[in-house]
């Protein structure tokens, strides 16, 4: 397909994400007024390049059937592997060689381009989560937070304490943060505020992809 320029990509990008939204095409007025362009006769032009570069097309005389030709696959990184036991170094900062397909799942659905990217997933392994339903080879899913002033308490939480991770619980107990597991074989994890980090919110989890 012919390389977009940043304009016709911006609007390619927020008629999908419209369309995946609203479940209906946006009228020029709407995609005008979006763009923030003067004219509809501007989004005329860009919609006639894309549809001749084969992004888009409609039925003739009836820009309202719009359709994307390949729309772009919902998906989120695998951003490596949390532990689900003790604070152990498996969250690694390399960049994602894996992504998992998100666009089944309800809590996505209507969710744009840029608030799909402050989601990411995590391999799990161990059992410390168990009882939250959470096991093994799982791949969980987390929405990306990193002030611990706004988690909920008893929400799960990927939390780093220095170079170490965990998935836990977040609970708050004499002035320290503890992370509880969902198993009575572990211990909770009990440390200073300012030691932690949160580095996602846990949203939900797939299974049988690992």
């Amino acid at each position: 397909m012919a390389f977009l320029t940043p304009k016709k990509q911006r609007l390619l990008d927020w008629l999908e994400d419209y369309i995946y939204a609203h479940h209906r095409v946006p009228s020029y007025d709407e995609m005008t007024e979006a763009m923030g362009y003067r004219s509809k006769n501007t989004v005329r032009v860009h919609l006639n390049d894309l549809r001749e570069a084969g992004y888009i097309n409609w039925q003739d005389r009836n820009a309202r059937s719009i359709q994307i030709c390949r729309p772009r696959l919902r998906n989120i990184p695998i951003l490596g592997t949390i532990a689900a036991g003790g604070l152990v170094e498996t969250f690694p900062d390399a960049p994602p060689e894996e992504y998992v397909d998100i666009s089944t799942l309800p809590y996505f659905m209507g969710k744009s381009r840029q608030q799909m990217a402050q989601h990411f997933a995590l391999r799990v392994r161990g059992d410390s989560m168990i009882g939250a339903a959470i096991a093994h080879n799982d791949i969980v899913v987390l929405r990306k937070e990193f002030d611990p002033l706004v988690v909920k308490e008893g929400q799960i939480v990927a939390a780093r304490v220095g170079t170490r991770t965990t998935l836990k619980y977040f609970c708050h107990a004499e002035g320290k943060i503890v992370l509880r597991p969902a198993n009575p074989s572990y211990d909770p994890i009990s440390v200073e505020p300012e030691d932690v980090e949160i580095e996602g919110v846990y949203i939900g989890l797939l299974r049988g992809l690992v």
